[in-house]
């Protein structure tokens, strides 16, 4: 009897050495496939994060550039302007720049807005007039945004609404526009415009022109 059962405990004791090593092993697979997985996963937060430096550097570069831009445009035109003033405010990372640019001759003017976004969602407007002298008035929008969007609209003096423009990450937008004033159409155009400048969620920048002569 004895020795018919040590051939049944040898074959045990097999298996269960075989099942042990088995098992070892599929925790080891397993271990090292979940160390892959969080390297993978470091990998592209390693990835995200220099990305959105990357971003970041570039938006800083714009602004910077279009800062030297506004003020070379300011000092050239200087000689020929009567009165001008200009106001701005650098903005860091956190915050946009904002800066607005504004002059006038005896038969021209022209306003500058611009703006840089992180995300903001906001309302802002203003006014310009256009006097009975004014006999041509020129309207560009620039801007370009990767997240939400902003919104452009201008009216004409009486209120309808003479432009209205949405920037999107789907493109850049590089608009323009000029109007001719004859003397039968003055009463429509001669007076008080307003701009309503809306951001919803947008990370971008955008400028506005509006010249008159």
């Amino acid at each position: 009897m004895k020795n018919r059962r040590s051939p049944r405990v040898l074959t045990l004791l097999m298996v269960m050495v075989i099942t042990g090593f088995v098992l070892q092993a599929q925790a080891q697979t397993s271990q090292e496939a979940q160390k892959k997985q969080m390297q993978d996963q470091e990998a592209k937060v390693k990835e995200m994060e220099m990305q959105l430096k990357k971003q970041q550097l570039e938006q800083e570069q714009k602004v910077v550039e279009l800062e030297r831009a506004y003020a070379e445009q300011a000092r050239t035109s200087s000689r020929d302007r009567e009165n001008a003033i200009i106001y701005a405010r650098p903005g860091g990372s956190d915050e946009g720049a904002y800066f607005i640019q504004s002059y006038s001759q005896e038969n021209q003017s022209q306003l500058t807005l611009r703006n840089s976004f992180n995300g903001e969602t906001l309302t802002s407007n203003g006014e310009f007039d256009v006097d009975e002298n004014t006999g041509h008035i020129r309207f560009t929008v620039n801007g370009k945004v990767r997240h939400g969007e902003i919104s452009i609209k201008v009216l004409y003096p009486e209120g309808k609404v003479f432009k209205d423009l949405t920037i999107n990450s789907s493109a850049e937008i590089s608009f323009s526009q000029s109007l001719t004033i004859k003397d039968g159409e003055k009463k429509k155009y001669v007076g008080t415009w307003k701009y309503e400048v809306k951001t919803k969620t947008a990370e971008g920048n955008y400028m506005m022109s509006i010249m008159t002569q």
